[in-house]
């Protein structure tokens, strides 16, 4: 079973973790994908700005992971969404890649912590997705010098598999990071990126 929640709205964020756990007496993975993105020259970013993409982005994330931890005992796992952004330059693109390496600094951090409850804790950093998201703001990501070039030219020559994931793929990366397969990995990024260069 899934229970969303809106990280938009504070009071959502924990709600799912005790509704699940009175239901089902205790909660095994939590797999958050919480993102709204970005983009803005330095200049014109403003401190509503910041709280939008932090709080979804991080907040949201952290205060999940608050909740579902509690919920969870020994072997429960945790997935946290970052993004290659957090390890590329992107043209006008630092709100959202400071956001997301906050992500993979939580998941870094919280593993020792959540080691000692027998919790894992990961993140997915996955590239460009065919999602709705990419068609919105894909074209951003090129370079401003490449502007006139097509979107999926760009695409190819900047990832070894030359293509966008399918949201499928990404998917079985994340369902391997919460599954007992994973078992000794905690604390890491997993870039789902196509060779992202």
């Amino acid at each position: 079973m899934s229970t969303p929640a809106d990280f938009r709205i504070s009071s959502t964020v924990v709600r799912p973790s005790p509704k699940v756990v009175a239901e089902f007496g205790g909660l095994d993975i939590l797999a958050s994908n919480a993102g709204v993105e970005h983009f803005g020259a330095l200049e014109s970013i403003s401190p509503a700005d910041f709280d939008r993409v932090f709080h979804i982005n991080v907040a949201g994330q952290l205060f999940a992971t608050q909740a579902a931890a509690t919920a969870m005992t020994a072997g429960g796992r945790i997935l946290l969404t970052s993004s290659i952004s957090a390890r590329i330059g992107v043209y006008q693109h630092t709100l959202y890649a400071a956001s997301k390496a906050a992500v993979s600094a939580m998941v870094l951090n919280l593993a020792p912590e959540l080691a000692e409850r027998g919790i894992a804790i990961n993140a997915i950093a996955p590239g460009g997705t065919a999602t709705d998201m990419a068609a919105d703001v894909g074209s951003l990501y090129t370079p401003p010098a490449l502007r006139n070039v097509p979107v999926d030219a760009v695409i190819e020559s900047m990832t070894a598999l030359g293509r966008l994931a399918h949201p499928d793929e990404i998917a079985a990366v994340a369902a391997f990071l919460l599954s007992a397969d994973a078992s000794y990995i905690t604390g890491a990024t997993l870039d789902a990126s196509g060779g992202w260069m």
